[in-house]
């Protein structure tokens, strides 16, 4: 079984959401897809594959 961490992330200029891999934005700011605002990390989860 494949488990990855996630990171669900919200922008707060403009509120988007989205669900980024938390190994390859942690520490990282990642902009927002629409507004170019940084995103922000509101909580991190495992997944299995």
């Amino acid at each position: 079984m494949y488990v990855r961490e996630v990171s669900w992330c919200r922008c707060a200029g403009c509120g988007a959401e989205a669900e980024l891999p938390a190994g390859e934005t942690a520490g990282v700011e990642v902009p927002c897809p629409d507004c170019a605002g940084p995103m922000a990390e509101e909580w991190t989860w495992e997944t299995a594959a």
